[in-house]
C-alpha cells in the first residue's frame, strides 16, 4: 500500500505571518510597561514622564526614560531616595502584559 500526500500551501508565507504577530505583541506588552510607567513616575516639570517611550526592533521592544537624571530617581542616589517607576511596571503588570501579547496573538492565528 502506498500513500502519497502532497502540501501546495506556503510554509514561508505562515512562518512570516508568525514573526510579525510576534512583533505586535510584543508591542503591545511593552506599551503596557511604558503606559503604566508614565502614569506611576514621579512629576516635577513632566520631562521624565514624557520621556518615557518604547523602541521596537522586530521581535524585541526596549522602554526607556531619556533624561539624564532618569537613573536617580529610579535608582537612588546618596542623597536621595529611589522613585521606582520603570522596574516596579514591568514587574507590576506580568498579567496586563501577557493579556496584551495574547489578545495581540489570537487575533493573528
Amino acid at each position: 500500500m502506498r500513500v502519497d500526500i502532497t502540501y501546495t500551501g506556503s510554509l514561508s508565507s505562515i512562518a512570516a505571518g508568525i514573526e510579525a504577530a510576534v512583533a505586535e505583541a510584543v508591542a503591545a506588552g511593552a506599551e503596557v510597561v511604558a503606559d503604566n510607567a508614565r502614569s506611576v513616575c514621579p512629576v516635577d516639570t513632566g520631562a521624565l514622564q514624557a520621556s518615557i517611550a518604547v523602541e521596537q526592533s522586530g521581535t524585541s521592544a526596549q522602554i526607556s526614560a531619556n533624561t539624564d537624571y532618569a537613573a536617580y530617581v529610579e535608582f537612588g542616589t546618596s542623597k536621595m531616595a529611589a522613585q521606582p517607576y520603570l522596574v516596579p511596571s514591568l514587574f507590576g503588570n506580568e498579567n496586563a502584559i501577557i493579556s496584551a501579547i495574547a489578545a495581540s496573538l489570537g487575533g493573528a492565528i
